[in-house]
């Protein structure tokens, strides 16, 4: 056809031409009918060109002169060609045009082009018309292309210079005056193709013009276009290709998916498809086929091939084949490793994914004469065809209602026969669905949905609106309806939920997670459908950007500890941490005495093995061996590794340190006053116990008289107040994410604290009799102090209670009970009923606390001055008990001795047991540190220059009195022990007093002297120029301005 079509345009080409150059001319009728009749008929005849009327049309151009009508003539043809667009048509138009132009040529052919070239322009800029106006235009552009192009390759067309300019309209010859001289066909095609090209109003001009001839235009052995002319033509398309229909395809790609994404976004944020969003994507999606479609068509014919980004193409679900299966979920095999976590095993991933079609079950399932009988209840035969449709309905329903003792296939199949499938069946069904109240029958309801899907499209709409409505009633209002959740996932695990719907849920739900019940509603997506919705490809990355926004969600302050562990919760549900081999790390080896430590320490310490683990711990060298000495600190500053009983133990272990190695006692208390503070800065629930641990062994150094309650009461302080601005707890402060008012774990640390207390007073266990009188005064203030700084605290501590929420947890309830019951006999511990009360009381608390904190600043090291005395006294004394029992028995042998000091710990009173002790007692004493043997020394020097002071006053003060050298030396031995407190105190009075009744040049002092067990005070009067005398008088000024400077920056601070 196309090779017989050539040939034909080869013909007419020629005569065509021949027709030009005046050697050839149409063959007409002898005698012309120039009739006014015949030849209007001819006007109104060629205005509807076919190929059945083309004969017609040449005759009457052979035998009308039709001369005289040619502007008619042009102006119909014009209008006939415009509607030309079969191929037989096309050619019986050549026909007709090559003869008109044979006869009438430079009179008709120009007229024709100008007339055509009005005909095909493009509408000016904003004159654009509607929608309906574009197509029309596009009709007869594409129409009149394909006629200019037949008439160029005819002959008949060959530029604008052909024309006369006076017949060119001035439109015309503004567009193409400048490029008169080109062939008129590229000419065309060119301002064809730059109008709109994003409107993709060319692409079926393009395609349908190319359809035609592009034979002609890409077979270089074609000669019915020149050479230069075929060339340009290709590149035109080529251009037009790959700027035009390539460019704005990608743009169009990406602009569909942003359309997308937006409109997803949209719809999970609202829950509902917007029109003005959806109207644009139809239209935008139906330009990007458009486009795609012209793209696909020019690649092979200009030889491009299509982008790269285009072939990217989104995984879509495989078209459905020829099966009755419906795949719902792609499978990979029925093995346990493809469930991906998803399914609980192969059974339950049949159920949900492999859908039969209705069909396929009718055709399992034939209706046979036991069937009937049976839908039709027990009745007989002739009774069960006038059963109602309700009572068939009813029965249906009462089946469903108990659907695991029916084959769900068979319910479906026997719902089909019913042929019920009306609204008020409908109605009935979806009622049945609405009051179930079963929920494990759920799934089997929506897999009965979801076979009759196409049936039911309708109930199952109504259904989603119903649960649609109920999930936004249950998110706005304070209750919740299980079943329709439960409904609802069900739905969604057989993907009969729109994608905006489910998404949209659980962004509200996820965004407003502190709101009533929403966290239990999510806990229920996640729990059913999280998986299933994360690994299926259709909802996966929404899922994902669902799962980003709930970890968002779960950094922000305002999150109760409840709710946070739940989101942590729920995240492991959807992604549960993956199983990772972890690498065994070394740990560095330590050696056997290092491991003997540890050992006796964290294993075997506890109340009964006490003295025996001292005894060992005793013989390690912890001076010269630096690996146990590290081992030792480690296990004495970690007691949470211990049993929680043996805490005390642990004290009682580092107690036994307190004289000889002092350091070790410092670093304990500092690294565990560190690890409470470095737990109040982390608030990791997860080292709750360890806190708890670190506070009790607080509890047991102060009542092991390691540490003292000043140390004990700023504890008690920074616990409560540490993260706070400016150190004070405000109440409803949700700021403090270390602290938040749901948070009461500090109040159980400090309950803790004071509950392991055994006693706030200090000495309380030592004989009336050791005790001097300036020492029972000092401890019974500092007694007085103790009882303020705790009553103080206990009133904190309950204005710290009206910073947290109410009520309080019960255990912690039961805790403050215990606590009030404790120190009830203290009257400073009190209990108020309003926080204006606690306020009141703390204000008038402050000025008495600062005294009390400067008070035991001041008198630390004096009390704990006395009580080393009193410690040197005792072991004195038992030393010299301990001789004593020695010389009555010579065969203890030094174990034993060892045995009997750790028994002595545990209060048993076996002789040997106490015979040990003061063995090692007075070991502890001997074993003194450097720092404390300085003192020493200090002080024997003194004490030296004191004795030889002495000696002199008594031999100038007693020369009258006769007394030998041995009683002399014997009286000496017994002035030389240090003078108690109390005598010191009456002494130093003295000289005061005596200082100033005396004129200056005596200086007065008492000196004691002793009788027996009868003491005496005897005045001296000493030379103001004494050596002696000087250095007393230098001591006490000093001390008086010491005080004087004390009293000053207490006066200060105040």
């Amino acid at each position: 056809m196309t090779a017989e079509l050539d040939t034909r345009r080869r013909e007419l080409y020629e005569n065509n031409i021949k027709s030009w150059e005046g050697s050839f001319s149409f063959k007409t009728a002898t005698k012309l009918d120039s009739s006014l009749k015949k030849n209007s008929t001819f006007i109104k005849k060629i205005k509807i060109i076919s190929h059945e009327s083309s004969k017609s049309i040449l005759k009457d151009i052979e035998t009308l002169s039709i001369e005289k009508y040619l502007y008619e003539v042009v102006t119909s043809l014009t209008e006939a060609l415009v509607k030309v667009s079969k191929n037989d048509d096309i050619l019986a138009s050549m026909e007709i045009i090559s003869a008109l132009h044979q006869r009438f040529t430079s009179q008709f052919s120009p007229e024709l082009l100008v007339s055509l070239l009005t005909a095909i322009a493009n509408p000016p800029k904003g004159e654009e018309g509607d929608e309906k106006d574009e197509a029309n235009r596009i009709v007869k552009q594409r129409n009149l292309l394909k006629i200019i192009m037949e008439g160029y390759l005819l002959g008949i067309f060959s530029n604008l210079k052909m024309c006369n300019k006076d017949i060119i309209p001035d439109e015309i010859l503004m567009k193409y005056g400048k490029m008169a001289s080109d062939p008129i066909i590229l000419v065309v095609i060119k301002d064809l193709l730059n109008y709109k090209p994003k409107s993709g109003g060319s692409l079926t001009i393009v395609q349908s013009f190319l359809k035609r001839f592009h034979h002609i235009i890409y077979q270089n052995d074609n000669d019915l276009l020149q050479f230069e002319v075929r060339n340009v033509m290709q590149q035109i398309f080529t251009i037009y290709t790959t700027n035009a229909v390539y460019e704005n395809l990608l743009s169009l790609k990406k602009k569909v998916s942003q359309i997308n994404e937006r409109n997803k976004k949209a719809s999970i944020r609202t829950g509902r498809i917007l029109d003005e969003i959806q109207v644009e994507l139809e239209s935008t999606t139906k330009l990007f086929e458009k486009f795609k479609s012209a793209a696909e068509y020019l690649s092979p014919i200009v030889g491009i091939p299509l982008p790269a980004q285009l072939e990217e193409k989104d995984t879509t679900e495989g078209e459905e084949g020829g099966s009755s299966v419906v795949e719902v979920v792609k499978t990979k095999s029925l093995n346990e490793d493809d469930l991906n976590g998803v399914w609980e095993d192969i059974k339950e991933k049949i159920f949900y994914t492999i859908i039969p079609s209705l069909g396929e079950l009718i055709s399992a399932h034939p209706q046979n004469d036991d069937y009937n009988g049976s839908s039709s209840g027990s009745s007989s035969s002739s009774s069960s065809s006038s059963t109602r449709d309700g009572e068939r309905v009813q029965e249906f329903l009462n089946k469903l209602d108990n659907i695991k003792s029916y084959d769900l296939d068979q319910l479906v199949v026997e719902f089909n026969n019913l042929n019920l499938n009306n609204k008020a069946t409908k109605n009935r069904i979806m009622k049945f669905f609405i009051e179930t109240s079963s929920v494990n029958n759920l799934k089997y309801y929506t897999r009965f949905l979801k076979i009759n899907e196409v049936n039911l499209l309708d109930l199952i709409t109504e259904l989603i609106t119903y649960l649609d409505k109920g999930f936004r009633s249950q998110l706005y209002h304070n209750k919740l309806n299980f079943k329709n959740i439960q409904f609802f996932v069900e739905m969604i695990k057989f993907k009969m939920i729109p994608t905006h719907v489910i998404f949209h849920k659980i962004r509200n739900l996820t965004i407003n997670i502190t709101s009533t019940n929403n966290i239990d509603i999510l806990s229920v997506f996640y729990e059913h459908v999280g998986r299933f919705l994360l690994h299926d490809p259709d909802y996966k990355d929404l899922m994902r950007e669902m799962i980003d926004l709930l970890k968002e969600k779960s950094k922000q302050s305002n999150l109760k500890i409840n709710d946070k562990l739940a989101i942590n919760n729920l995240l492991i549900i959807v992604e549960p941490p993956a199983t990772k081999v972890k690498t065994l790390q070394e740990k560095p080896a330590l050696s056997p005495k290092s491991q003997f430590i540890q050992r006796l320490i964290r294993v075997e310490l506890d109340t009964k093995s006490l003295p025996l683990v001292l005894r060992l711990l005793r013989k390690i060298p912890i001076k010269s061996d630096e690996e146990c000495c590290s081992t030792l600190l480690d296990c004495l500053a970690h007691p949470e590794l211990l049993n929680y009983d043996n805490i005390p133990a642990l004290a009682a272990v580092l107690e036994s340190y307190c004289d000889r190695y002092k350091k070790i006692v410092v670093y304990t208390v500092d690294t565990i006053i560190e690890s409470i503070i470095r737990g109040l800065e982390l608030n990791d629930y997860r080292m709750n116990r360890v806190r708890m641990s670190q506070v009790k062994y607080v509890a047991e150094m102060y009542n092991h008289r390691i540490i003292n309650f000043k140390l004990v009461n700023d504890l008690l302080y920074r616990i409560l107040c540490y993260g706070h601005p400016n150190n004070q707890p405000l109440p409803g402060n949700w700021e403090v994410e270390i602290d938040l008012p749901d948070n009461y774990f500090r109040i159980q640390l400090c309950c803790t604290l004071l509950s392991n207390l055994k006693s706030i007073f200090i000495d309380t266990d030592l004989p009336s009799k050791k005790k001097s009188p300036n020492r029972a005064v000092e401890m019974k203030k500092r007694n007085d102090i103790n009882k303020e700084l705790l009553g103080v605290f206990i009133t904190f501590l309950q204005y710290y209670l009206y910073c947290k929420e109410k009520p309080l947890p019960v255990e912690l309830d039961f805790k403050l009970n215990d606590l009030f019951v404790k120190y009830r006999s203290i009257p400073t511990v009190k209990k108020y009923e309003t926080v204006q009360e606690i306020a009141l009381r703390l204000q008038e608390s402050i000025q008495k606390k600062k005294e009390a904190e400067t008070y035991l600043e001041n008198n630390d090291e004096t009390l704990a001055g006395d009580e080393e005395e009193e410690k040197d006294d005792n072991t004195d004394d038992e030393d010299i008990e301990f001789d004593d029992e020695e010389e009555e028995d010579d065969d203890e042998d030094d174990e034993d001795e060892d045995d009997e000091d750790d028994d002595e710990d545990d209060d048993e009173d076996d002789d040997e047991e106490e015979e040990s002790d003061v063995d090692e007692s007075d070991a502890e004493t001997e074993s003194i540190s450097e720092s404390e043997k300085a003192r020493l020394e200090a002080d024997k020097k003194f004490m030296d220059d004191l004795e030889k002071e002495y000696q002199r006053i008594m031999l100038e003060s007693y020369e009258h009195s006769s007394t030998n050298s041995a009683a002399t030396a014997s009286n000496r031995s017994k002035f030389s022990m240090p003078l108690p407190r109390s005598i010191t105190d009456t002494s130093s009075s003295a000289v005061s007093t005596s200082g100033s009744s005396n004129d200056g040049s005596k200086v007065s002092f008492g000196l004691l002297t002793r009788n027996g067990k009868k003491t005496d005070v005897k005045k001296l009067h000493l030379p103001s120029d004494n050596k002696f005398a000087e250095s007393v008088l230098k001591e006490k000024e000093s001390q008086r301005k010491d005080r004087e400077r004390i009293m000053k920056l207490a006066s200060m601070q105040n």
